[in-house]
């Protein structure tokens, strides 16, 4: 999941990181010319993925069953729908 509304420097304020921005931190910290994968990091990737286990689950949910409904009661309105690729 993408946090679309991080557009300035300003928006740390604003609007707190979540996961995207502590994954990519998470996987930067291990790059280098000669990458080391310490404990640490390897402890903050296993928290991750148990946060990211919830999020997967809401995101699927979305794209399969609140989407479709969502455009079927559009079309039944005469609105457009949602594309989802």
């Amino acid at each position: 999941m993408v946090q679309r509304r991080s557009t300035a420097y300003d928006d740390v304020e604003n609007f707190p990181n979540k996961f995207t921005a502590n994954f990519l931190f998470m996987m930067n910290h291990g790059e280098s010319s000669i990458p080391r994968i310490n404990e640490g990091t390897k402890a903050e990737y296993a928290r991750l993925m148990q946060e990211w286990k919830p999020l997967k689950t809401e995101g699927d949910r979305l794209i399969q069953t609140a989407i479709p409904a969502f455009n079927q009661l559009a079309k039944e309105k005469g609105v457009g729908v949602l594309f989802v690729e």
